[in-house]
């Protein structure tokens, strides 16, 4: 694959052998690339030489679309459905209660709730009927990008669709379920229960998943990749991300403190392979057998930390997203939603959204960053561009 591929090109050739720790040690030896080298050259730098792009492409094979993009710009993909369902339906029956759920062959109904930019290779902005927002059995829910403009009409609409539907399961962006769940429960309006509930594309908050859980019965499960590299991990029924190791060879790049940066060379893809694709993310890995019986294959995590971006530095250690939500839900749960800003003084503000003011988990932020934290009401916290949330920004 290195040397069909221009982007890698001069790389020293694979070794000839399978084995796991030659091919290791042949990985380690090579730079990462990140979003610049991927966009540097696209779509042309990593197409194989052997295959031909523009016939592919006028037979539907594979089509050019655009990630979301969180704390960097919009990254354009080569993506091919034939790649994408086999690789994230695999990763997802790791999950024993999942794999139950979507045997093989048998019908499935899914509701997807996330920004309207985020779906994959769809886009459903606007005021489009239930027919086109359904693509292979899912239905899309929501067309507007930022759920601080949801009106009741429109979230109206969506409970009623989900209840007509009464999804097997459902993928959603954690703030966006938690958004539509909140009003739910405000307006005493009851959610069909699917079998579970995937939570992707952005870090779950602990206020999320109470919001979730609160209108829906049903378990939430942790789904962790990009649109780049596929699904990486999914979740088990014990609480563990499990690797979807057929498909992707993954590196954890110390990040001090029991933290790897995630690393990624994708495997079997025929269109815009990857080596040693840096996705900006820490993650918390554990080790030893998983009471769930899944298949021991590569890593397993405790947890996915959040952007590297958006890890602050303290005197001695890195605090993630992750051990920040832990700090502030902690001390207090009442908080919806939160978002840490940097001031130029080096202090930082703590926008709080619920029935609080935010003194208490400004105080535990402070603790946790040695630094001072001032508490700030807001109505709420806006999205990015992406209609993505940045937990820290700069």
């Amino acid at each position: 694959m290195v040397g069909e591929v221009p982007l890698y090109a001069g790389r020293a050739a694979a070794p000839d052998s399978d084995d796991p720790e030659a091919i290791s040690a042949w990985l380690s030896s090579m730079p990462t690339i990140g979003k610049r080298e991927l966009r540097r050259g696209f779509p042309r730098a990593l197409v194989r030489k052997s295959c031909d792009l523009k016939a592919e492409m006028a037979r539907g094979a594979v089509e050019i679309i655009a990630t979301s993009g969180t704390t960097e710009n919009r990254l354009q993909v080569l993506w091919e459905w034939s790649w994408w369902d086999p690789q994230e339906r695999e990763a997802m029956r790791y999950n024993t209660r999942v794999a139950e759920a979507m045997p093989p062959g048998a019908p499935f109904r899914e509701a997807v709730l996330t920004t309207p930019v985020c779906g994959g290779a769809t886009c459903h902005v606007g005021n489009l009927s239930r027919l086109e927002r359904t693509v292979d059995g899912m239905l899309f829910l929501n067309q507007v990008a930022d759920p601080t403009h949801w009106s009741p009409a429109e979230l109206d609409r969506m409970l009623a669709e989900w209840n007509e539907l009464a999804p097997d399961g459902v993928e959603a962006d954690p703030a966006y379920l938690a958004a539509l769940c909140r009003y739910a429960t405000q307006t005493a309006t009851r959610m069909s229960a699917p079998r579970f509930v995937t939570l992707t594309y952005e870090l779950a908050t602990r206020a999320h998943k109470r919001a979730i859980a609160r209108a829906i019965d049903a378990p939430l499960y942790s789904l962790y990749g990009s649109t780049e590299t596929g699904v990486l991990f999914m979740e088990c029924t014990e609480g563990r991300l499990h690797h979807n190791a057929r498909h992707s060879h993954l590196e954890l790049l110390d990040a001090k403190g029991g933290l790897g940066r995630v690393v990624v060379t994708t495997l079997g893809r025929t269109w815009m392979p990857l080596c040693r694709y840096e996705l900006g993310d820490v993650v918390r890995p554990t080790s030893g057998p998983c009471r769930c019986g899944a298949r021991d294959e590569g890593y397993q995590l405790e947890r996915v930390e959040g952007r590297l971006a958006d890890c602050l530095q303290s005197v001695d250690r890195l605090a993630t997203p992750a051990m920040l939500d832990d700090a502030i839900d902690g001390a207090d749960p009442r908080i919806e939603g939160w978002q840490l800003q940097r001031e130029p003084d080096g202090a930082f503000t703590l926008g709080v959204v619920g029935e609080t003011d935010g003194a208490q988990a400004a105080e535990a932020a402070a603790g946790l960053l040695e630094a001072r934290v001032t508490p700030r009401i807001e109505a709420a916290i806006l999205p990015e561009g992406s209609g993505k949330y940045r937990m820290v920004r700069p």
